[in-house]
């Protein structure tokens, strides 16, 4: 398969992909076709990952990485988009944080994930989804707007301007809740926050909540945040 050649002043974004998968099952992962597709190498790929989330993240939110942006993905986002950096470059002119899907408010007094939080007329933002077989789009508002939180499957960070606060991942948060604490937080800090449109087919339904895990979390989350 050709590989698409990206320019060199992408360079700037370095994608943090922590995976639970094994690098043998990462190399048949959505995100990996993207990588593999554009010969993209800027990137760090945690395979086998046990760890939360937000440790993991909080790892590249430091002076290491100053002059970045990195791009937090999940393993099963896949990337359709030639101009994606583009995109991104016309956003971090306006924001700090960029992310896909989100809401511009939310109610903290409903169960805490950021669409359930939200109002329709409050959202932002469209992602793909691909389920046996069939892709459809979520349009959940504007693709250019801001927003005070952001769905965790794609958040780019300058990390000149998380350093520069001290905004970082909450760390009491593992799997579940770290995108809407972090966007809180970063809020806090007077970060701006904003949706691109990036598009992007994401192959999972975020059904998660489903789960003791996730209940033990968002009490967690009502507990710190409400």
């Amino acid at each position: 398969m050709e590989k698409l050649q990206l320019p060199s002043s992408v360079n700037h974004y370095h994608f943090v992909c922590a995976t639970p998968l094994s690098q043998y099952k990462f190399e048949k992962s959505q995100f990996n076709l993207f990588l593999d597709k554009f010969a993209y190498k800027n990137y760090s790929i945690l395979y086998s990952n046990k760890e939360g989330l937000s440790k993991v993240y909080n790892k590249f939110l430091t002076e290491d990485h100053k002059g970045k942006k990195i791009i937090f993905i999940h393993d099963d986002v896949l990337i359709e988009d030639l101009f994606w950096q583009e995109k991104l470059d016309i956003a971090f002119e306006k924001y700090d944080i960029v992310g896909l899907a989100g809401s511009k408010k939310i109610d903290r007094s409903r169960p805490p994930a950021w669409h359930l939080m939200s109002n329709k007329e409050d959202m932002v933002g469209e992602v793909a989804h691909a389920h046996e077989g069939k892709t459809w789009t979520t349009v959940f508002g504007p693709s250019d707007s801001r927003a005070l939180v952001l769905d965790g499957l794609f958040i780019a960070v300058d990390v000149d301007k998380a350093v520069s606060t001290n905004t970082k991942f909450d760390e009491d948060f593992n799997f579940h809740h770290y995108d809407i604490s972090f966007c809180l937080r970063a809020n806090n800090n007077k970060l701006k926050m904003g949706v691109a449109p990036v598009k992007v087919v994401h192959f999972g339904l975020g059904d998660s909540m489903n789960t003791p895990e996730w209940n033990s979390s968002a009490a967690k989350f009502n507990l710190k945040y409400n």
